[in-house]
């Protein structure tokens, strides 16, 4: 039994649908349940812990994403790099830098509209991520 998973172990279509799962969860729950969501950033900004939390998913998310899937190709697989690189960099940067992060984040949580912007792109997001991962005409599979 190897506790190492191989390189490529997901194909590009099952990190697809998990991201798609995971984004349309999250913006339809924006939509619904906004002040629980406004409340959760909030929490980012006024406890250490929990932005540390937050830093530790984002870092080991985005190295389990860019150990494993770190190709730079012409298709839309890329995404899943992209994204992986975004994570990684992100849980950086709120380790090394985490009162930039806390200044960033207190100012999208005051914007009016941020919540009614983040709602959107992330079903966009996770629509896209739905057709990349379950739909046999998609590019992807």
């Amino acid at each position: 039994m190897t506790i190492f998973l191989r390189r490529n172990e997901m194909s590009d279509a099952q990190i697809f649908q998990v991201f798609s799962l995971v984004y349309i969860s999250v913006g339809i729950g924006m939509v619904i349940n906004p002040e629980f969501y406004k409340n959760m950033f909030a929490d980012f900004v006024e406890r250490p812990a929990v932005l540390y939390l937050g830093g530790v998913t984002a870092l080991v998310v985005g190295y389990l994403l860019v150990a494993f899937h770190n190709t730079w190709t012409a298709d839309l697989s890329v995404i899943i790099t992209v994204l992986g690189w975004m994570a990684l960099v992100k849980g950086v940067v709120i380790f090394v830098c985490p009162k930039h992060m806390i200044r960033l984040m207190k100012g999208l949580v005051e914007k009016k509209n941020f919540m009614k912007i983040e709602a959107i792109v992330a079903i966009v997001a996770g629509v896209v991520f739905v057709w990349l991962g379950f739909c046999p005409e998609s590019p992807i599979l």
